[in-house]
């Protein structure tokens, strides 16, 4: 995964957080469908949810541990799915801990900027025989949810992209063709730097990559939660929400799944340790918004500090911080596979007098949870203008017979108490352990006392609906 300068990264400072550059909406079909583009979902396989380091095994790993105690320890911090693998002997060292695994794809050289139209042709059939060559011996494999063809491609890699996802779709049904995707702070065309998108707004990219490549999901990567030094930087801060928000649109436009790449360590210098604050946030934040996969950003240090695993194969506590969240991820993950993204909404973040100039979000939907508030603890030394930030996602059960609300808390050092009331026409509210993702029924005299939140985290709650049940 490339790492943007730091000269790059304040150019969101300076820009829209919601538009990066000028739209070039021209570049792009506006009416385009999943229906008229022909788009094949990835079917993420009903039995896990996708929990997994963003590490290339074979070149990083054994610098650091046997990749038996790799894939071991992988196993051992709850993830589902281990780094990138390079051979069939790590297929099945991945699988002997029961980890399922993404191959790598071998083929990097999809940048098109030097390739004529007249050679073009013959470079998309190479890549072609290239991902048919290599899928043979693993396309058959269930432990192999799919190949990694690039990181962080820009619009003029799109052309052969696209061939490599159509050669996976053609020679091995079924599987993932995975690539990550940009944050929306990378540069753009106009920038004083060469464009890293090559389009002139992030909505652009995204429209553009889904429109020319036809892929399976979104997967993208925002550390702004560790840039904004745990969104106390109101611009990086909005930056996160505001990719995060543009993912989620476009990904629901088009059927498609998203995945979400965050921090794990110190990228920058003198960022503070990765705190399970940050780790949960990353976690809730993500699955609040639909997201149904998180990739962490590393397992191994490489140069950084605060990773999982440090320079001499030792596990840290930032590997416990990380093991605690994925099991929260797992646990809720996997109920809310069975739900689709319905709404979602913030407090805000910031008042205006202190950040005048960045875009307001949705608020908090209140279709699920009627009449929701929050507030801190009474016995704290707090000023009675400050109000918690709280995110709320909404969500509907695919089977239509319950819906759902993913509360979080935004606040890194406080935990918040909500309260709401039951809308009408609807049965029993549960409560869903982030453990084990067992539910339990809440009585009416806990609705009536509130439900707090930790720090970054959130609850999710599940209504069945009643025969009465207000249409949605």
């Amino acid at each position: 995964m490339k790492l943007l300068p730091i000269t790059i990264l304040m150019l969101c400072a300076a820009a829209s957080p919601i538009v990066y550059g000028q739209e070039s909406s021209a570049s792009y079909d506006q009416s385009a469908t999943a229906e008229s583009l022909g788009l094949e979902p990835y079917a993420i396989p009903s039995d896990f949810f996708p929990v997994f380091p963003w590490d290339h095994l074979g070149d990083w790993g054994e610098k650091y541990q046997p990749l038996k105690d790799g894939v071991q320890s992988m196993a051992d911090c709850a993830c589902t799915l281990s780094g990138f693998v390079d051979t069939e002997e790590s297929v099945e060292l991945a699988k002997s801990v029961g980890l399922r695994c993404i191959y790598e794809s071998k083929f990097e050289r999809f940048d098109d900027r030097q390739v004529s139209p007249e050679e073009l042709p013959g470079k998309l059939a190479a890549i072609d025989a290239a991902i048919k060559e290599r899928v043979e011996s693993t396309k058959n494999d269930p432990y192999v949810l799919g190949y990694n063809l690039t990181d962080e491609p820009g619009a003029y890699h799109f052309k052969s992209l696209a061939a490599a996802v159509a050669a996976v779709k053609k020679y091995a049904p079924g599987k993932l063709a995975y690539v990550n995707l940009f944050p929306g702070y990378a540069s753009t065309i106009g920038a004083d730097v060469d464009s890293q998108l090559g389009t002139y707004s992030y909505e652009e990219y995204l429209e553009r990559f889904v429109q020319e490549v036809k892929p399976q999901l979104l997967s993208y990567d925002n550390y702004m939660i560790e840039y904004s030094e745990d969104m106390r930087d109101p611009a990086r801060a909005s930056v996160f929400f505001s990719d995060l928000f543009t993912v989620r649109r476009v990904a629901l436009k088009y059927d498609l799944p998203f995945w979400f790449i965050g921090s794990s360590l110190c990228i920058m210098k003198d960022s503070s340790p990765p705190s399970p604050t940050r780790y949960a946030m990353q976690t809730y934040i993500p699955l609040a918004a639909g997201a149904q996969g998180l990739t962490w950003f590393l397992y191994y240090p490489l140069g950084w500090s605060g990773s999982p695993i440090d320079a001499n194969g030792a596990k840290t506590l930032s590997w416990q911080y990380m093991r605690d969240v994925n099991i929260q991820a797992q646990a809720l993950g996997m109920i809310l596979k069975n739900y689709r993204s319905t709404e979602l909404g913030l407090t805000p973040l910031y008042s205006a007098s202190e950040a005048p100039n960045l875009p307001q979000f949705p608020t908090p939907p209140t279709n699920v949870l009627a009449n929701l508030s929050a507030r801190f603890s009474t016995n704290g030394p707090f000023a009675e203008s400050e109000k918690p930030r709280i995110l709320v996602g909404e969500f509907e059960a695919l089977d239509g017979a319950s819906v759902a609300a993913l509360v979080v808390n935004l606040d890194f050092e406080s935990s918040v108490k909500i309260t709401f009331e039951k809308p009408s026409g609807y049965g029993a509210l549960k409560t869903i352990s982030p453990l084990d993702g067992s539910a339990t029924e809440a009585s009416a005299e806990q609705i009536e006392s509130g439900f707090w939140l930790l720090p970054g985290h959130g609850t999710l709650f599940i209504l069945e609906r009643g025969a009465t049940s207000p249409e949605r």
